[in-house]
């Protein structure tokens, strides 16, 4: 065949595979005919590896304690499908619930009460006063209390789980004493603190076991808690030209160790929860107490006997007892 007629062959193909492509093409009002997405969208596969790629997300920057940012889900997971936010974002939701008992919750937005003078100028230069989203969230258990417990959640292993546990229980118990304390704390009132907890001068490492470093100075360890938005420190000079410092409860600190957790926290250090200790937390922290759930009663088994029917423990304690005088009655024979 010539060179002519099969150039001219590849062009007539070319241009039925163009036409055909423009008639299966999608209408850019309608969408396509699953009405999934509009033309410029992301097919149903699509979606589903950006959920999963999300899902990963979260789950590293729950490793490292990062807050999930908007900014990092558009620029890591979505790049050029950035109007699939809401989608990816809610099947993320879902997946996380689903398969890790966990969700995404946002952050609160930080307070300009405990700003001082130049950081309030700065924020009021760079961000908008009718900004009401932080833009930030953490990954939280939704599981119910029943199972968490630390057999069934242990604490992860970043570096060694005992490290974790430690860690979680030293910013567990500041926070508490900072929200117990009216918000507030200043920066004498929580040394003396840390002194009757042995932890003035150092607390345990992220990797207690390592005999090179078992512990590290209390100092690192309250600015890897400022870091993390567990608390915030503020300085501020005043009238005399000397600093002060208070501490306060982070962003984080704020969603992950609720006033219910401070609480059951401070009723297990007690022994239990007595009724003045109750009334107090009730004044303090404005929470109710939850009394631990009664056995469930046995009415299932009262109605059955009523209706002649013995309830199922006494059908099998009848079944067994049966089974043995059988037994007895072939050994006697």
């Amino acid at each position: 065949m010539p060179p002519s007629q099969q150039r001219r062959r590849r062009q007539i193909a070319e241009e039925d595979s163009e036409e055909d492509a423009r008639g299966q093409s999608p209408s850019p009002e309608n969408g396509d005919s699953d009405g999934d997405a509009p033309m410029g969208g992301v097919g149903p596969d699509s979606t589903n590896a950006l959920i999963k790629q999300l899902v990963r997300y979260a789950l590293a920057c729950g490793f490292s304690r990062t807050p999930i940012r908007r900014d990092g889900i558009r620029e890591k997971v979505l790049s050029r499908h950035g109007r699939e936010f809401k989608k990816v974002f809610n099947g993320a939701q879902e997946q996380l619930r689903m398969v890790f008992g966990m969700e995404m919750v946002e952050l609160p937005t930080k307070d300009r009460n405990l700003m001082t003078a130049d950081q309030k100028r700065k924020a009021a230069k760079t961000q908008s006063q009718k900004e009401a989203s932080s833009n930030a969230y953490i990954l939280v258990s939704i599981l119910p209390n029943a199972y968490r417990k630390p057999g069934i959640i242990a604490p992860s292993k970043v570096q060694s789980a005992d490290g974790e546990a430690a860690y979680a229980a030293l910013y567990t118990i500041i926070i508490a004493i900072i929200q117990l304390s009216g918000g507030e704390l200043s920066d004498p009132r929580l040394r003396r603190h840390l002194s009757r907890l042995n932890a003035a001068e150092n607390m345990p490492s992220l990797n207690p076991s390592d005999p090179n470093s078992p512990s590290e100075k209390t100092e690192i360890v309250l600015q890897r808690m400022v870091k993390q938005q567990y608390l915030v420190k503020v300085t501020e000079k005043g009238q005399n030209e000397e600093e002060g410092t208070t501490w306060h409860i982070g962003p984080r600190g704020k969603v992950e160790v609720d006033n219910e957790s401070i609480a059951e926290l401070v009723r297990a250090i007690y022994g239990g929860g007595t009724d003045d200790l109750n009334k107090r937390l009730e004044t303090s922290l404005r929470v109710k107490h939850r009394k631990a759930a009664a056995p469930a009663p046995v009415a299932e088994e009262d109605e059955g006997a009523a209706n002649g029917d013995p309830g199922p423990s006494t059908r099998r304690r009848s079944g067994r007892r049966a089974a043995a005088e059988a037994e007895d009655e072939d050994e006697d024979d």
